[in-house]
């Protein structure tokens, strides 16, 4: 479990996010000429106060999460100014007159607009930057066949070295993300994959494939030069739906059997459909014998080892830093579309704060190499940040696309509209935002007791 200062880098991970997210809204605001009365660093009491030369209140405070930047008037659709002792506690000495150009409902809807929306668009492009540096640093998996495996459904469909893969079935294909969503939730026994071979020419491949049974512990992980098995992820369904094994296990042997020996383990692991058998792991530095169970998966029957292309390579790490938000996007839509639907529980698909600090707090505490550590984070970093930005557009009270759209609307038949109406639907948004919120804080820490 986390100790303190991995949960101290994971509300530091959180902090920046918001921080970068509100510079976005401060730093469009102050080139669009609207007033602004305070940036703050931080939650709750203040600590540290400062009055700029430009009249901005900047300040620090004590619980070391989350930023905001209020601007004037921005609370009000008719330009109400906060009340002595109202708002963050910093609002400005002189009065404002409700006609100053500067408060935010006097800015152009345009405007407005741009200042809304830059805080997402930051998050995005910091997702953007921090997937070009672990990309450029730790290297990146191309939709770029470099083999097939002989003999597989692959190879006799027509696959080959060099085929870049662009779509299979409805989906499109532009990372490798895209290719595992495909592969890992929307299995079809029919398959049509469009591959561009490398001499350009694009070609229509059909695959069929059969559903077969399958018997596995529920678990990745990452390969390690001296033969350790260090679990990576654990699959919700592991040990027939209630996992014992979770991410940062050492799995030392099964049934006796040693991971050193691989094909040996392999070979144990095959034959125990249906049986319990001792599996011995390291958790935390201590030595534990767990009860394990394999799960069965009903999946489709593979296409075959296909080997990808890896590279550091600036230019098509670049063109995948650019292409994984989209993916990420795509793949939350997907995930939200099928816990609504039933396909995955809400616990196994939703996290929050506690969720996140705890996932960030695992890596911070966890024996891999500092270089996996640095990469790992980075990845969370960039996921997170595509989370935030993604979350914030969203039509919903009291997200910033709400905001959005109501400009847009306002936009559209050329007046404001009335505030009881945005004031209804800001208090119906908010009500349904904080039951989400108690609801995802529960799944969060049910899973956190759980461990």
């Amino acid at each position: 479990m986390s100790t303190v200062f991995g949960i101290l880098v994971g509300l530091l991970i959180l902090s920046i996010m918001m921080l970068v997210h509100e510079l976005g809204h401060f730093l469009a605001g102050k080139a669009l000429g609207f007033k602004i009365i305070s940036f703050n660093l931080f939650m709750g009491p203040i600590l540290y106060k400062r009055t700029c030369k430009d009249g901005v209140v900047f300040t620090i405070r004590l619980i070391p999460m989350g930023a905001s930047v209020e601007f004037a008037g921005e609370d009000s659709g008719i330009n109400e100014l906060p009340e002595e002792g109202e708002g963050e506690g910093t609002q400005t000495l002189e009065p404002i007159s409700p006609d100053d150009p500067g408060l935010f409902y006097n800015r152009p809807r345009w405007a407005r607009a741009i200042v809304i929306a830059m805080g997402p668009l930051v998050n995005f492009f910091t997702a953007f930057l921090a997937f070009l540096i672990l990309f450029v640093s730790f290297g990146v998996s191309l939709p770029v066949i470099e083999g097939v495996e002989a003999n597989s459904l692959a190879e006799k469909a027509g696959l080959r070295a060099g085929d870049r893969i662009v779509q299979v079935n409805d989906a499109k294909i532009s990372t490798i993300l895209d290719y595992t969503m495909v592969e890992n939730f929307k299995p079809q026994e029919g398959q049509t994959f469009k591959v561009r071979g490398a001499d350009g020419e694009l070609r229509s491949l059909r695959i069929e494939r059969k559903f077969v049974d399958s018997y596995r512990m529920g678990i990745s992980y990452t390969p390690r030069p001296d033969g350790r098995m260090i679990v990576s992820q654990v699959d919700p369904r592991s040990h027939e739906g209630s996992p014992l094994l979770r991410a940062g296990d050492e799995i030392l042997s099964a049934g006796g059997v040693s991971v050193k020996d691989k094909s040996a383990f392999d070979a144990f692991i095959a034959k125990q459909a249906g049986n319990q058998f001792d599996l011995e792991i390291i958790r935390d530095g201590q030595k534990q014998t767990l009860d394990m169970t394999l799960s069965h998966f009903r999946e489709l029957e593979p296409l075959g080892n296909l080997q990808l292309a890896f590279t550091k390579n600036f230019i098509p790490s670049l063109q995948q830093a650019l292409a994984y938000p989209v993916s990420v996007v795509r793949s939350t839509i997907q995930g939200l579309g099928m816990i609504f639907s039933g396909e995955i529980a809400a616990k196994d698909g939703l996290s929050g704060p506690v969720g996140i600090v705890t996932m960030v707090g695992d890596v911070v505490e966890g024996d891999a190499q500092v270089a996996e550590k640095v990469s790992q984070l980075l990845l969370y970093f960039a996921y997170i940040s595509v989370a935030v930005g993604f979350t914030n557009l969203l039509p919903i009270p009291p997200f910033d696309g709400f905001h959005l759209l109501i400009i847009a609307i306002e936009g559209t038949i050329r007046r404001n509209l009335p505030d009881k109406v945005k004031e209804g639907f800001s208090m119906l948004g908010l009500a349904l935002v904080l039951l989400l919120v108690v609801y995802v804080f529960y799944l969060d820490l049910s899973k956190l007791f759980a461990r």
